[in-house]
């Protein structure tokens, strides 16, 4: 019942065309006769309906032979999820043997009887061949969990997490069914269940639905995508943008505009490519066709039947739309930058170009500018979700031969899952003037993760948190600090601020704050020292408790490329400042700030920049704390 409740809500909504969702569509019929099969070999076997002997020997193997079906639509099912499930692969060909002559074993099952046998008594006996078959479904289930942990970067880690679990089951089941002979398989039910869920959570079709217009949506369409890069299928794609819909939104009804959106997807579903229509923004659609010639079809279609004038209850709204082509020739184009492209081509921007004009997207059509405001949309979703990651780098005392602190480093991916440039997302954030929210953000994550993991107790006195210049523009930044680190009972003392001044514009402004900062009781460190910006009047003049050396003036000293430290550093210990060398790599670099009377290093010859847990395991064992 669950399956068949299942396939109803499946064929009632719009399915994505993707090979991964035929799979999965397979897998619940197969499931779903696989239940009803096994359930008539049971009656059967315990000879609850009297059958001759050739029917039971039908039935045994019809259920074996679907099961072998069920175990590999259900391996192509997890490989679809990497995009690997095409049969032009050499390991899936070699994969499909085993099941291939298990199935044939159990066809002949009757002229041997390693597989199946049937007693005088009219009982069925599993044979050999039986059991190993259950061990090969075993394998394959083992083999597959791992290949998948390893393989699907592209996965969530709920969805990891829930293949294993299933996977889990599944083999529980097979270890229940041997110690507990059954009339059933035991694997049917539980994995109907385990489906049902992974359906509800992971597959419903309306994670695919943009629910305005009951198209697809931006999840539909990015999926689409990137299954045809994984499998080198050509697509495509004529994209629709209403030009300057966010100023719209601050002229007209929102309402209006709704409707708007709604009259162009029924303009769009009338074209030749109904079926294949997707809104992937507010403002965006795409209509995926055969190939190019069909694609100035629709465009010239769009150019005929779009009205230049909305007229919608009492609004008269004079639009102009920008048409844009995405084609994809199964080369070797990356699909970050196909995503790049789409990116541009949803956002708002100042084209160059006619209106009404197909442009096709290219390498060259993104420029700097747009990449900025792609990356400012990322900032302001990662502000609104509260998503920004942080890593954090431990910093050592050559006093106390340990790790004593960490740096806080935040991280922003990109729409591809990679990361962005920090210091590149930084200065997007203070020309948008999102700078405030992202520091507050980046300074709330670090509160949590030191009470949520209690670093204080692991050896760690402090933590450094980068402030940039554009925050402390703000007059009340000092006060939002400190209630912040109130509100997750973390001690003043015990957080330090991080500053590069070659980035002031005010510093006048900058270090009025920092000395408010001090006041308060944290302490600052001018970060970046020897880029070329820093002098020695800067360490001098400015309220800063802490001097980081860069990691080029590190490099170069070792090297012999000069001598500049052996003057710096007797200069800054001399007005009471410590002194922390970053870009520490080698056991010579270690040696220089020993003879130099250098106080903390920070670098990979410790670790890179990791993420939270990966910290915290790396200080317990460097550390050696057992708590």
């Amino acid at each position: 019942m669950f399956l068949i409740i299942l396939l109803i809500v499946i064929y009632t909504k719009k399915q994505l065309t993707t090979r991964t969702y035929r799979f999965f569509r397979a897998h619940i019929w197969l499931l779903c006769s696989a239940n009803y099969l096994s359930a008539i070999c049971g009656i059967v076997n315990a000879n609850i309906i009297s059958t001759a002997v050739v029917w039971k020997y039908v039935c045994n193997v019809a259920d074996a032979l679907l099961g072998f079906v069920v175990l590999c639509n259900y391996m192509l099912y997890l490989l679809s999820l990497l995009y690997m499930a095409d049969f032009k692969e050499r390991f899936i060909r070699i994969g499909m043997i085993p099941p291939g002559l298990f199935c044939v074993m159990a066809i002949t099952s009757p002229l041997h009887g390693l597989y199946y046998d049937i007693t005088p008594a009219g009982q069925i006996r599993y044979g050999i061949l039986y059991y190993g078959g259950k061990v090969m479904v075993m394998v394959y289930l083992v083999g597959i969990t791992v290949f998948l942990l390893k393989k699907g970067s592209q996965l969530t880690r709920k969805h990891k997490q829930l293949i294993v679990f299933i996977h889990v089951v599944v083999l529980l089941s097979y270890v229940i069914q041997a110690r507990c002979p059954l009339d059933f398989r035991l694997m049917y039910p539980l994995f109907t269940v385990l489906v049902f869920l992974y359906f509800l959570t992971m597959r419903s079709p309306d994670y695919y639905i943009d629910h305005l217009t009951g198209l697809y949506n931006i999840n539909g369409f990015m999926e689409l995508l990137q299954e045809r890069v994984g499998y080198r299928m050509p697509m495509h794609c004529l994209l629709l943008r209403i030009n300057n819909y966010n100023s719209l939104l601050r002229i007209f009804q929102y309402d209006h505009l709704t409707k708007m959106r709604q009259n162009i997807a029924d303009i769009l579903l009338g074209t030749k490519a109904r079926g294949h229509l997707y809104r992937i923004s507010s403002s965006t659609f795409a209509v995926i066709c055969d190939d190019a010639h069909q694609v100035e079809v629709v465009h010239q279609v769009m150019l005929e039947d779009l009205p230049q004038r909305w007229v919608i209850g009492e609004e008269v709204i004079a639009q102009e739309y920008c048409f844009y082509q995405l084609e994809y020739t199964g080369d070797e184009t990356d699909f970050n930058k196909l995503a790049q492209w789409i990116h541009y081509a949803r956002s708002d921007h100042h084209g160059h170009h006619e209106p009404g004009e197909l442009i096709p997207l290219k390498y060259d059509t993104v420029s700097e500018s747009e990449q900025k405001q792609e990356v400012a949309h990322l900032i302001d979703e990662a502000i609104m979700d509260q998503s920004m990651e942080i890593h954090m780098q431990p910093v050592y005392s050559l006093k106390e031969n340990r790790i004593t602190s960490l740096e806080v480093l935040s991280r922003l991916k990109d729409r591809s899952g990679k990361y962005i440039n920090p210091e590149f997302f930084i200065h997007v954030a203070e020309d948008n003037h999102t700078i405030v929210q992202l520091g507050e953000l980046i300074f709330r994550r670090a509160c949590i993760f030191a009470s949520q993991n209690h670093i204080f107790d692991m050896g760690i006195e402090y933590m450094n948190i980068n402030v940039s210049p554009g925050q402390c523009q703000y007059e009340h930044l000092t006060e939002r600090l400190v209630s912040i680190a109130e509100e997750y009972n973390i001690p003043v003392e015990r957080i330090h601020v991080e500053i590069t001044e070659s980035e002031f514009q005010d510093s006048e402004a900058v270090e009025r704050t920092l000395a408010k900062i001090r006041d308060a009781g944290m302490k600052v460190a001018l970060d970046d020292f020897g880029t070329g910006c820093s002098t020695l009047l800067s360490i001098l003049d400015m309220p800063v408790d802490y001097v980081k050396i860069d990691k080029s003036l590190v490099w170069s000293y070792g090297a012999g490329d000069n001598q500049f430290l052996d003057d710096l550093m007797p200069v800054i210990k001399a007005e009471g400042k410590r002194v922390i060398a970053e870009g520490i790599e080698t056991e010579e670099h270690i040696d220089i700030f020993r003879r130099l009377s250098g106080d903390y290093l920070q670098g990979y010859y410790f670790s890179k920049p990791v993420p939270e847990r990966e910290f915290v395991s790396f200080v317990k064992n460097f550390n050696h704390v057992t708590v």
